[in-house]
């Protein structure tokens, strides 16, 4: 099997959430556009995205959707709809800086309720939208959480499992809200269809991203109740969450439901396979979020800390090989950030995913900085170490990184270059500063340093975000990963200030033969 199939390339982390927009928030329409040209411009052929599905009404995380199939109706773009909804809803001005989620969603959902009034479900465009099976049931998910108004565990008898006539008896019941559902998953994946198009035609590819777990309170564990580790009560008794290391020493509750990997084993991964055609439909290229979990995942008792965790087996080998014979696995890509496992790495040499390697997470400090593993009796720490690959505990120059990994600068947990190069301790910033010596491409700036140190690397793909690109500071950070508040919100305030980063980019691209 060859490489991930794509050539030596560079691309840019922005999630469209971050675009101008005068609504508050990016969406699939002109601005989007506008930032594809940016890529064709620069040469630069990958843009890569968050996942894209419905986010959590609270914490707004791209990496926590009631659904993993259906699209995130906020960045529909509004202006696309001929129907003239300013005449009954009052227009507002919205933040240039940060998305003010809790306004622009209820804003966005007034324009489509107003829609939603005048369309029929019984038109071409909809009902052939709605012969899809899946999609039929998640949105029927959707619509039932709205009607109810709490997680689906609590729902009465008659909502707790799905069955053919409950879409139309919604309908009979619930005509708008129906109407508002169904247009506005059509409306979204009608628009990205039509924006991933446009990119391909710029020569730009689309690498999307897909969380490994689902929501308890989601359509995916409704409608699948056998594949996940719920009770009677459809209760969870453990939940999904990280193990304390370094960088977050209580390690980090996610909350999400477990998979019953041996029910999906029986069902040849169905599930799965299904899941990751869905998204290799919508994306150039997939990014697998946390590919660890395949082979060893951390489960904490419901109600404790992380520290309170274990360990417990994935799928491992069972799962890709089963997976290989109907997945494109040369569109993907694999999360494989933290302790590397011997059995990870040998799944992807088999079938050449590649990995990743994250400059920050690279250059070595003299501190201590392999994870913390607690007391031996909660993790077992002997264990971990003899599982884990060599390459976990080498700290190489980039020049030395293999050709079939995506090598990044940071990503969207990361800190932004500036803030890491702020908060480096002494040893790590001598040791960035002896790396740089073997630069061919060097500017007076260590941030972009920082990024050509990534970019001549052999790695096939090098990443780095559009805030690092701008060389912005800690207020630019996308996200931080153990906390809620303030995180998804930063925003590009406009196009202009992309104007002064344009001839850099495509001569790095260039010099680098990314171009």
């Amino acid at each position: 099997m060859k490489d991930m199939d794509i050539d030596k390339s560079s691309g840019i982390i922005l999630h469209p959430t971050a675009l101008p927009s005068k609504y508050g928030i990016g969406d699939f329409g002109n601005t989007s556009k506008k930032f594809i040209d940016f890529l064709n411009d620069t040469s630069t052929s990958i843009w890569q995205l968050l996942p894209l599905g419905l986010t959590s009404t609270d914490e707004f995380s791209p990496y926590s959707s009631p659904s993993s199939i259906l699209g995130n109706r906020y960045l529909i773009d509004v202006d696309k709809f001929s129907y003239d909804y300013e005449s009954n809803i009052k227009p507002q001005t919205f933040s240039k800086k940060f998305v003010e989620y809790d306004n622009v969603y209820r804003f966005k959902d007034e324009i489509f309720k107003n829609i939603a009034q005048h369309i029929n479900l019984e038109d071409q465009i909809y009902s052939n939208f709605l012969e899809d099976d899946l999609i039929r049931k998640h949105i029927t998910f959707l619509i039932l959480r709205d009607v109810n108004r709490k997680s689906w565990n609590l729902w009465d008898n008659e909502f707790q499992n799905y069955n053919d006539n409950l879409f139309d008896k919604l309908l009979n019941e619930n005509k708008n809200l129906v109407n508002f559902h169904v247009l506005t998953q059509y409306e979204f994946f009608n628009q990205w269809k039509s924006l991933r198009q446009y990119a391909n035609k710029k020569n730009v590819k689309i690498l999307g991203d897909i969380p490994i777990y689902v929501n308890h309170d989601s359509a995916d564990v409704w409608l699948n109740q056998d594949m996940f580790e719920i009770d009677e009560n459809y209760e969870m008794e453990y939940i999904s969450g990280a193990v304390p290391d370094s960088f977050n020493l209580e390690g980090q509750i996610w909350g999400n439901t477990l998979y019953k990997w041996n029910a999906h084993k029986d069902d040849d991964f169905k599930y799965w396979k299904d899941k990751l055609n869905r998204s290799l439909d919508l994306y150039d290229y997939l990014r697998i979020d946390h590919f660890i979990g395949f082979f060893k995942f951390w489960i904490i008792p419901k109600g404790k800390s992380a520290l309170d965790g274990h360990w417990r087996q994935g799928p491992r080998f069972d799962f890709f090989e089963s997976i290989s014979k109907e997945v494109d696995l040369k569109k993907l890509l694999a999360e494989d950030l933290g302790v590397i496992l011997k059995e990870t790495k040998e799944v992807l040499e088999k079938y050449n995913i590649p990995g990743m390697k994250v400059l920050q997470q690279r250059i070595p400090s003299n501190d201590e900085n392999l994870p913390y593993l607690g007391d031996t009796e909660i993790i077992d720490k002997k264990t971990l170490f003899e599982e884990a690959s060599d390459d976990y505990f080498e700290e190489t120059h980039p020049n030395e990184w293999d050709y079939n990994l995506t090598a990044y600068t940071g990503t969207h947990d990361s800190p932004t270059i500036k803030q890491w190069l702020d908060e480096a301790d002494v040893s790590q910033y001598e040791n960035f500063n002896n790396y740089t010596k073997s630069l061919v491409n060097t500017f007076d700036n260590d941030v972009w340093n920082f990024i050509a140190l990534v970019w001549e690397s052999n790695c096939q793909l090098a990443v780095t975000t559009i805030q690092d690109l701008l060389q912005l500071d800690s207020k630019a950070r996308f996200n931080i990963p153990g906390t809620a508040e303030k995180n998804w919100i930063w925003r590009l305030e406009d196009f202009d200030i992309l104007e002064d980063i344009k001839k850099d980019l495509k001569k790095l691209n260039k010099a680098t033969n990314r171009a």
